[in-house]
């Protein structure tokens, strides 16, 4: 965690107003992040701090890619990121007003890890299926050994004849 130094924000001695920061989120990031789903990527991320009275605004905005692995052809490839997302800091003891959009810390804090955050955004705005996207044609961008490999073991599957039997009984 020592590498993560720089994503640590100290608030308590900010005057009043909007802060902004700049942070790169490269593959040494992932790797000191402890079960992050990623182990490469390249992301700049923006932060607009805006410190009031009794709260403090985090407007992130982080754009780049990370690496993830292809579901169909299990190729590596590099999938855009595009975030915009607002964090609500509140100060106080009440954990039960803490939601996604709002997060409360303790008084007795001087300094907010973004690290966490940054990481928890990323991995939240990956969908659930990584698939490589198609052209202009329509035609996937998916390796094309692969993708023949598939249909060839698809085209092998048969079917038990038992469960063949099962779909002709009608249920009324």
């Amino acid at each position: 965690m020592k590498k993560l130094k720089d994503f640590f924000i100290p608030y308590k001695g900010l005057s009043i107003g909007i802060h902004k920061y700049n942070f790169i989120v490269n593959d040494k990031f992932f790797e000191e992040i402890e079960y992050s789903e990623f182990s490469k990527g390249s992301l700049m991320a923006d932060l607009n701090l805006e410190k009031q009275e009794r709260m403090i605004i985090l407007h992130f905005s982080i754009k780049g890619s990370v690496e993830v692995q292809c579901d169909r052809c299990l190729e590596v490839m590099d999938f855009p990121v595009d975030i915009v997302e607002t964090l609500y800091v509140k100060f106080g003891d009440n954990k039960e007003d803490e939601t996604d959009e709002i997060l409360i810390l303790p008084e007795s804090e001087y300094q907010i890890d973004i690290s966490r955050l940054i990481n928890e955004y990323i991995t939240l705005a990956m969908p659930i299926r990584h698939v490589h996207g198609d052209d202009e044609n329509g035609v996937s961008l998916c390796n094309a050994d692969a993708l023949k490999k598939l249909e060839e073991l698809s085209e092998r599957h048969t079917i038990d004849p038992r469960w063949e039997k099962l779909k002709n009984i009608k249920l009324d």
